[in-house]
Order: structure tokens, then sequence, then C-alpha cells
């Protein structure tokens, strides 16, 4: 959604060389909830003193942004903790788990917007003190704006579900925050625009929702990854001398960890010996793919 800058970008990659994708996903979420409790703080003042339905959504919307990232986190640490006698292939999936119950705040959020621009359409308020809440709500889009830059970022390198829920509650929050400008502009000419701007908030942050729970059962069905990835891996695996055809390749993700399972056709001539060094030369390439990734190939005599 939002334009790339390339000297910021390469600024970020300088700063944060040598972090691991773990360690950047939760600096994306402590960040997110540094700066939910500023705009929390800066929108109940705001709100307070215009009395406006489209503030009080979005009061509501940072207060469950700060919920949800402070969760985030404390997912994440959990989901980077190795494998245990109950948990045999780690702890990935409670990023998923996560990501469904951000999906259910941000709905329980779009409805208690529609529900306060129903009470406030049957008794429509003049909103007061116009020019400070959109002096509030320029500064909030720039705090918010630059926290999606580096949550998109993040959620880039890392391919985290949880980054990428938690930078879409942001991305709405930045929607609303625009929402509101144009409320409190045009609120002296048309009444009922508070309410207008409160109905489309709330959409959004529905929708919204909707993008978080895909993504999610994405990640718990064990979906294939991408085509491109598949492509890319099928590539390195043939970059092997020996190869005579893969037979299968299976894929999928747990949060930020990949898991590839592979069946090679080898010549039915070579040793025992051959066949593992030719699997370990491909396991060690598919491992230089990804950061977080437990791969698993097998050879097998071609017969035809």
């Amino acid at each position: 959604m939002f334009f790339r800058i390339k000297s910021v970008d390469n600024f970020l990659d300088f700063y944060f060389r040598g972090c691991s994708h773990s360690d950047l996903a939760k600096k994306s979420v402590i960040l997110g909830v540094i700066t939910s409790i500023f705009l929390i703080v800066a929108k109940c003042l705001a709100w307070v003193m215009t009395d406006s339905i489209s503030m009080r959504a979005s009061v509501i919307d940072s207060t469950l942004d700060a919920l949800t990232s402070f969760l985030a986190y404390h997912a994440l640490v959990f989901s980077s903790v190795s494998f245990d006698k109950e948990h045999n292939y780690g702890h990935e999936k409670v990023e998923g788990i996560m990501a469904l119950f951000q999906c259910l705040l941000v709905i329980y959020s779009g409805i208690m917007i529609f529900i306060d621009a129903y009470e406030v359409f049957k008794e429509p308020k003049p909103i007061t003190n116009e020019t400070i809440g959109i002096i509030v709500m320029a500064i909030s889009c720039a705090a918010v704006y630059q926290l999606v830059y580096f949550q998109q970022y993040v959620a880039e390198k890392t391919d985290s579900v949880l980054v990428k829920g938690d930078s879409l509650h942001y991305i709405s929050d930045l929607l609303v925050n625009m929402c509101i400008i144009l409320s409190l502009i045009v609120s002296k000419f048309f009444i009922y625009v508070d309410i207008v701007c409160g109905v489309i908030i709330g959409g959004y942050v529905l929708h919204s929702a909707f993008l978080i729970l895909k993504n999610a059962i994405i990640d718990l069905m064990d979906e294939s990854l991408p085509e491109k990835i598949q492509e890319d891996i099928k590539r390195t695996i043939k970059s092997v001398n020996g190869i005579k055809k893969i037979k299968i390749l299976k894929t999928r993700s747990a949060g930020m960890k990949k898991y590839v399972e592979s069946r090679i056709l080898v010549d039915n001539t070579i040793s025992l010996d051959e066949a593992n060094c030719i699997t370990n030369e491909i396991e060690s390439r598919l491992s230089e793919m990804f950061e977080k990734v437990d791969v698993i190939v097998k050879a097998e005599p071609d017969n035809s």
C-alpha cells in the first residue's frame, strides 16, 4: 500500500543488519504498543474536547491495537521456543492462533463503531473544538505512518503472519485518522459527515478482519508456499548434480518458519554414500534460502 523509499530501506537494512527475523518481528510489535499508547492518550484528549463519534471510534480502535500488539509480542516469544516433549514440531503455530484472536478483536472493534454511529445518528450532536481535533489527528497520522512503514518492511523480511496482521490494524488506524480529519473539517457544513465517516471506518475495520483471518487460515491449514517460492526451491534442488527428477515436493509454513519436504530420483547405479551426499547438499542449499526452515530430502533410485 505504501510506496517504498529506497534510502529508508537501505538505512533499515544497515541498522538492523545481523538482527534475526524473530527479533525484528518483536521490535515491530513493541513499536506498535508504544505508538498505540501514545495515540490512545492523544485521542482521548481530543475526543473529550470534540465529542466526535469518529474520534471515539478511533480511541476504541487504538486501544484494541495496543492490546493485540501486546499479545502479539508474547506470542512471538512463545513461538520462538524450540520443540519439546509435548510439541515435537515446535510452537510456531501459535502465531496463526494469535492471528485468529486478533481477527476477533478487530471484528468486535468494527461492530462497536457501527453501534456508536447508529446511536449518534438517532441524536446527532455538533462537533466542537475542531481545530484541536485536526491537530491531534495530523500528529497521529504521522506516528502511524512511520509505524506501518516499518511493519511492512519487517513483514516483507520475515513473512510473519502476526506482523502482517498487526500492520493491517494500523493501516486501518491511519485511514481512521484521515477520515476523522475530513469529518472535523466538513462537520460545520454537514452534521452527518461524522456518522458517515464512522460507518466507512467500521466497514474497513471489518475488511481488515477478513484479511487477518485469511492469513491465519493459510498458516494453520498448512497451505503450500507461494508458487514463486516453490519454483525457486525446485531450481535450487535441480542445481545439484546427480538429480534425475523431483518426484515429490511438499511445502508449508508455520509462523515465520518454512517446511520443505522432497523426494528425488537419482541414478540407480550410484552408491548409498553418493546419494546421501546429494541429499545433504540439497538440504544445505535450501537452508540458505530461509532464516528459519526445516528441510527433509530423501533420494530414491530411478528404475525407469
